[in-house]
């Protein structure tokens, strides 16, 4: 299960930049090929006894960066999402981050 990995990795980054202040809130965004009630499971399981043990969590999705082949527009979307512009059908250029933090408070 990569999301374990995934939120052992944001859990520590956050921990490490909070110099162990205990965080309120954190937004995490996720790609659409995470599974979020299971990366949820692996940050609880994660965070527990750590500065981020009682942190509000929220969940944003991550979006690709897509190339329209029509019209060349570019735009953020999911991988079948049409163009905007013209309805044509795009390209994923750029890849959203698997798991990203968005914010954090303290």
């Amino acid at each position: 299960m990569h999301e374990a990995g995934l939120a052992r990795s944001a859990v520590s980054a956050i921990a490490e930049a909070s110099e162990g202040t205990p965080v309120r809130t954190v937004v995490l965004a996720a790609a659409a090929g995470v599974d979020i009630a299971s990366a949820t499971a692996a940050w609880q399981s994660a965070a527990a006894g750590t500065c981020l043990e009682n942190t509000h969590l929220s969940w944003e999705h991550a979006a690709d960066r897509l190339r329209c082949f029509a019209c060349g527009h570019e735009y953020d979307g999911a991988r079948l999402d049409p163009c905007p512009s013209c309805g044509g059908n795009g390209l994923v250029v750029t890849a959203a981050d698997e798991l990203a933090v968005v914010s954090w408070t303290t």
